[in-house]
C-alpha cells in the first residue's frame, strides 16, 4: 500500500492516530482521513480496477470503518496492513451488493415478463400493488425510508445511513426490521382485502 502523505510539519504517526481514533479523538480522525485518503484511493483502484466513482464509494466505506472500529495499533506497518484488510473489504462487499442488486433486477425483469402472459390484468394489479407501496412508503418517516433504501437501493449501508440519524448499528437494522414487518402487516391486509 502507497505510504500517505506527509502533514505540513513533518511526518505522519499514524499509530498514534490509531490510538486517538480509538479512543473517539475527532481531530485525529480528521487528521488521518486527510492522510490516508490519497493512499487508500490509490490501493482502491489497483485492486479494484473500478472506475473513480466505486474507488471513492471504497474509500468512503473504508474511512467508516475507520472511525468506527479502528483499533489502536502499534506501528506504522500494522496500520498499513489494517487498511489493506479494509480496502479488500469494503471492495469485497460493494461488489455483492452488486451483484445482489443485479440479480434484485433480473427476477423483477423475469417478474414483468411474466406478468405479459396476455393476462392485462396481472399488469394492472402489479401498477396497483407498486402505487400503494409507494404511497404507504411516503407515509414512513424519513429516517425509515433512508435505512429501507439504504438496504434494497445501490448505496449507502444501513448503518451508515443510521449512523447520519444518530442510530447505532443495531439500532439502525431494528428500526428497519421493524418498519418491513409494519410494510408487510399492512400489506397482508390490503392484498387480502381486510
Amino acid at each position: 500500500m502507497p505510504r500517505p502523505l506527509h502533514e505540513a510539519g513533518g511526518a505522519v504517526d499514524s499509530a498514534a492516530w490509531s490510538a486517538a481514533i480509538a479512543r473517539g479523538d475527532e481531530a485525529a480522525f480528521a487528521a488521518f482521513y486527510a492522510a490516508w485518503f490519497p493512499a487508500t484511493l490509490a490501493l482502491a483502484r489497483a485492486v479494484s480496477r473500478r472506475d473513480e466513482a466505486f474507488c471513492l464509494d471504497v474509500v468512503q466505506d473504508v474511512m467508516f470503518a475507520v472511525c468506527r472500529r479502528m483499533p489502536a495499533l502499534p506501528d506504522e506497518p500494522a496500520v498499513r496492513g489494517w487498511m489493506r484488510s479494509a480496502v479488500a473489504h469494503a471492495i469485497t462487499d460493494r461488489v455483492r451488493q452488486e451483484q445482489a442488486r443485479r440479480r434484485r433486477e433480473e427476477h423483477v425483469a423475469e417478474e414483468r415478463g411474466d406478468a405479459h402472459d396476455g393476462e392485462p390484468w396481472h399488469a394492472l394489479l402489479r401498477d396497483e400493488r407498486a402505487q400503494w407501496l409507494a404511497a404507504r412508503l411516503a407515509e414512513l418517516p424519513a429516517s425509515d425510508q433512508a435505512l429501507l433504501a439504504a438496504r434494497f437501493a445501490d448505496g449507502p449501508s444501513v448503518a451508515a445511513v443510521g449512523a447520519t440519524f444518530g442510530l447505532s448499528e443495531d439500532g439502525a437494522h431494528g428500526r428497519l426490521r421493524r418498519a418491513l414487518q409494519r410494510l408487510r402487516h399492512l400489506a397482508t391486509e390490503w392484498w387480502h382485502g381486510s
